[in-house]
């Protein structure tokens, strides 16, 4: 943890004058800490820890994080203007949380791009957010189109959009149903057998 703490001291842009008060700074460092220990984690791929120490799926229902419908997202993406969540009633959605530095994030995204490009035609949409802090906008748009990434992709400067979705551990994959409701959180690596599994049950649920 100290190391953690020296380098959000270190990255962040300090100026003077009550950075240390304002709710910016502790929402950074909450999101810097989270990314910086979470990436990866102690549990298996696709598997997550319970309270006891104990393995348990990663693929969990919504009850576990988020009651009710999802928080609304409404930014600009890299590359396909505004994305706003509330625009697309009716429609499932995938929330993908990552960043460049993160190696299970890196190994997962031809998995997630690929789904796209078969489930796009039925309505699905896809969402990537960015953690940004230990990595930049420009290193993200790069590795992006490094492996063809091509669905919506946003940068989530201030952490606001991970607190919302209570997102712990990098990567985690938000299972949106058709009336936005959180159907499954995957907490850690996806690989494609388990995308298509969850894909299937919020196209077909």
């Amino acid at each position: 943890m100290a190391g953690v703490i020296g380098y959000v001291f270190r990255v962040l842009p300090w100026r003077r004058g009550g950075l240390l008060g304002s709710a910016a700074f502790w929402l950074s460092l909450f999101s810097l800490a989270v990314a910086a220990m979470a990436c990866g984690g102690d549990a298996p791929a696709g598997q997550s820890r319970s309270d006891d120490g104990a393995a348990s799926p990663a693929a969990t229902t919504a009850a576990a994080y988020i009651p009710g419908d999802a928080p609304q997202i409404s930014a600009e993406t890299y590359e396909h203007g505004t994305f706003d969540l509330a625009e697309l009633g009716g429609q499932p959605v995938v929330i993908n949380f990552w960043f460049p530095s993160c190696p299970p994030c890196r190994a997962e995204m031809p998995d997630l791009q690929a789904a796209y490009d078969e489930f796009k035609d039925r309505g699905l949409h896809f969402l990537g957010v960015q953690q940004l802090g230990l990595d930049t906008e420009d290193s993200g748009r790069e590795f992006l189109e490094e492996v063809g990434v091509d669905y919506p992709n946003i940068g989530d400067a201030d952490g606001k959009v991970q607190v919302a979705y209570r997102v712990l551990s990098y990567p985690t994959t938000v299972f949106l149903d058709r009336e936005h409701n959180i159907a499954r959180v995957w907490s850690g690596l996806i690989d494609e057998e388990q995308l298509r599994e969850q894909i299937l049950k919020i196209l077909e649920g």
